[in-house]
């Protein structure tokens, strides 16, 4: 008789808490509501897992726009310039903006995060029983896998749900709880859907001291589409991927910063800095995924509140690393 291999550290944690649930004498409604969000998990890892590897970008917007309307033509315009860039879309794979930007992407660079809903919308034809798609009952674990997955997220025309969305996104954003990417909320030439959101609403909020003027620069507004792919290919220029390690951020790079660089990194960036400086690492820390082991890191502790800050030291990162390679 086999034995039964020794589980991994988060295999057996898995498996405790699994058991601790099912002995916690938690009524049969709660224990349904686990076994649903535990499968809608399950199930987006499993969609995802294959295109690891692919940089994605999300992109939000109404399910009610018509196809004639100028914000359609727009988004389905901006899929195809993230897929002749090369990267992937998702959408949330409903009518509207979505089927808008998975039209322009086309079916083989599209993901459809479908929601269940009572009165409304289906997976449009697009990704429509594609493998790439699937579709959530709860908008939590939705909303999980279209950030987990996403090297950039696109805001275009929207309601009550796009807000919802946005707002979350700025939000983990802010406050670090999600990698620094690229926001971009974009429009139709001449629509000025978010000028009013931007000159009123943010500009309130920064006068009356509820953000600070680095969260103004977590996005970056256009009407051409051809500027969200170039903003989003040039954020990755040297910059790979993020992550914490206790309170120390970490900033993983394509090829490593020279020492003038570093140095000028520094002297931009020191105010920012709770202590010490930003350093240059290589394999730091041991215990990191094996596919980051070469890639060198840039080591820093962030003032608390700060978070906001690195979009602007990655875009500064970037442009050393190409000033000196061009």
């Amino acid at each position: 008789m086999s034995q039964q291999p020794p589980y991994s550290k988060y295999q057996q944690a898995l498996l405790d808490k699994t058991h601790a649930l099912l002995n916690s004498g938690l009524p049969e409604h709660d224990l349904k509501m686990l076994s649903h969000v535990l499968g809608e998990m399950q199930q987006g890892l499993e969609v995802f897992k294959p295109y690891q590897a692919w940089r994605k970008v999300s992109l939000f917007g109404s399910a009610r726009t018509q196809e004639a309307h100028p914000q359609y033509q727009q988004a389905k315009a901006c899929g195809k310039a993230l897929k002749d860039a090369g990267f992937m879309v998702i959408t949330g794979g409903g009518p509207g903006m979505m089927q808008a930007a998975n039209e322009g992407a086309g079916r083989d660079v599209s993901f459809g995060i479908g929601i269940n809903l009572p009165m409304e919308q289906q997976l449009n034809p697009v990704v429509h029983n594609s493998p790439r798609s699937f579709e959530c009952k709860y908008f939590f674990t939705r909303k999980f896998f279209f950030l987990r997955e996403s090297d950039a997220v696109v805001l275009t025309a929207g309601g009550f749900g796009t807000f919802d969305e946005s707002f979350e996104l700025l939000t983990l954003l802010q406050t670090g709880r999600n990698p620094p990417i690229p926001v971009i909320m974009l429009e139709a030439p001449g629509d000025d859907f978010w000028g009013p959101f931007l000159k009123s609403w943010v500009r309130r909020l920064l006068d009356d001291g509820l953000i600070s003027a680095d969260d103004t620069n977590l996005i970056y507004h256009t009407d051409n589409v051809e500027d969200v792919s170039k903003h989003i290919t040039q954020f990755y220029t040297n910059y790979h991927s993020f992550r914490y390690v206790g309170q120390t951020v970490l900033l993983r790079l394509n090829n490593p910063l020279s020492t003038q660089s570093l140095e000028r990194l520094n002297a931009e960036f020191s105010n920012v800095l709770y202590k010490g400086t930003i350093e240059q690492v290589f394999n730091w820390p041991k215990h990191d995924d094996a596919c980051y082991a070469h890639y060198p890191r840039l080591r820093m502790q962030l003032q608390h509140g700060r978070m906001s800050i690195l979009p602007q030291l990655i875009q500064r990162m970037n442009a050393l690393y190409q000033q000196e390679h061009s």
